[in-house]
């Protein structure tokens, strides 16, 4: 049974349960207060009468009057033998009279109660008295106009009450359909989403609502989820490319490696000159693979967001010790140090090392020779910047973001020629992510690249 019919079902059999307790106390109040004004009659009746009251009424003190009698009187003998029958109603249509018998049988003398009529046809609210000679006389007052009033409000009552449940179960059904119409349209976006379809959402209900909090919740979580796909898809997209540009720059030197080792093999290297330049060439593809394996490896590891050790570190002890380990591998370039001696970060110094290095190695491969370097470093609110500037031909419009992913290269004939591997400046985005901060490339007005590095400071 679905939620709607379920609430219209318990909303009308709740309203019928209420119609009829509702009912129920009115016909029984009216009844009680029809049957205690006959009561009062028959009361005043029996103050006036018993042992020592007016002698009881023969037959012919019945007045011969078209009028309804409202009160029946019946004498019985000690014998059971009806001596006075004056039935209540009319003249030409008297009512059948009371059941003295059983009205003595469950009563005593002088007490009002409800009895029938010696057929059944009606019922009586009578009392009796029993005289000094045994006569037993009895007076009764129909309760005819009280059961025909108090049927008539019955039969009020259900023809109300059965119009009130049809209108409130109307009335019912078509407020639960319109307040479940979100629900519906949830369960067609459930069944959109699940065939595919991630960018459909839950009409949005009244936010003050239960359903609009719902609906909100559900688009939030919605919105996570087809982002969650969707970086899922760019991930494994992103594996892919890795994978086949890996595959594509190990190639290369196994190549190398076999073609030389094949040389060898057939006797093509048959004299010292050329052996040396073979085993020189091998030296060189072997230290290239080693490169691409150790950045790869370092990669994976960011990506697994391994836990490390980490301290505080003086930005610039690290930019020292860059600059001077770049002057050993190119002594003629000149690299200008400025800035803040004072910042401190909490991190891992030999990846922060190598971020700082991998950007001055970026300058030494994509700059002509001895073009000069500046690093830079201050603080900038609660971050500390590091700045690197080279005055090179900076960078190609549209590569100043695509220039961090693995693998990618502005030059990619130069960058094999010098032996990069094109993860440079990935491993540089991935260390400086998994301590918090961020990196981005631009072109220096006057100048060439600029990478900005930010990280979180050390508060002194």
């Amino acid at each position: 049974m679905r939620l709607r019919t379920q609430l219209v079902v318990a909303f009308t059999g709740l309203l019928l349960v209420v119609i009829a307790m509702v009912g129920t106390i009115v016909v029984q109040s009216s009844r009680t207060v029809l049957t205690n004004q006959v009561d009062e009659m028959l009361g005043g009746i029996l103050s006036r009468t018993g042992p020592d009251g007016p002698p009881r009424p023969e037959p012919a003190d019945r007045i011969d009057d078209p009028s309804q009698q409202p009160v029946a009187f019946v004498a019985m003998g000690p014998d059971g033998t009806i001596l006075i029958a004056n039935p209540s109603g009319f003249v030409d249509a008297p009512d059948p009279i009371p059941d003295i018998a059983a009205l003595t049988e469950v009563v005593a003398a002088g007490e009002i109660v409800t009895v029938e009529a010696i057929d059944g046809s009606i019922r009586y609210r009578a009392f009796y008295e029993i005289k000094p000679d045994g006569v037993i006389e009895a007076w009764a007052s129909p309760l005819t106009e009280a059961d025909a009033a108090v049927n008539q409000v019955l039969r009020t009552l259900l023809l109300a009450g059965a119009g009130v449940a049809i209108i409130g179960a109307t009335i019912t059904w078509w407020t639960v359909r319109r307040g479940l119409r979100p629900v519906d349209e949830m369960v067609d976006t459930a069944t959109a989403i699940a065939a595919g379809d991630l960018s459909r959402r839950v009409p949005e209900a009244p936010p003050t609502t239960e359903l609009g909090q719902l609906s909100l919740a559900l688009n939030e979580m919605l919105g996570q989820i087809e982002n969650a796909f969707a970086h899922e898809a760019e991930a494994q997209e992103r594996l892919k490319t890795f994978v086949a540009d890996a595959s594509h720059e190990l190639r290369t030197p196994i190549a190398a490696i076999q073609g030389y080792a094949e040389l060898y093999r057939k006797g093509a290297l048959d004299d010292e000159e050329k052996l040396d330049n073979a085993m020189h060439r091998v030296s060189n593809d072997a230290a290239r693979m080693r490169r691409l394996v150790a950045d790869l490896l370092l990669l994976a590891k960011l990506d697994r967001a391994e836990p490390v050790e980490r301290r505080t570190v003086s930005i610039a002890l690290l930019i020292q010790d860059c600059v001077t380990d770049s002057a050993a591998i190119e002594p003629d370039r000149a690299i200008t140090v400025e800035g803040n001696g004072d910042l401190r970060v909490l991190a891992d110094d030999h990846q922060l090392n190598q971020v700082i290095g991998n950007l001055l190695a970026n300058a030494r491969m994509h700059t002509p020779p001895g073009v000069p370097v500046l690093i830079r470093s201050y603080a900038e609110g609660d971050q500390a910047i590091i700045e690197v500037v080279d005055d090179g031909p900076g960078l190609p419009d549209g590569d100043e973001k695509r220039i961090f992913d693995r693998f990618y290269r502005v030059d990619p004939s130069r960058g094999r020629k010098s032996g990069g591997s094109g993860l440079g400046l990935a491993i540089v985005a991935a260390i400086v992510a998994d301590h918090g901060g961020s990196v981005e490339a631009a072109n220096e007005p006057g100048h060439g690249a600029r990478f900005t590095v930010r990280l979180p400071l050390v508060s002194a």
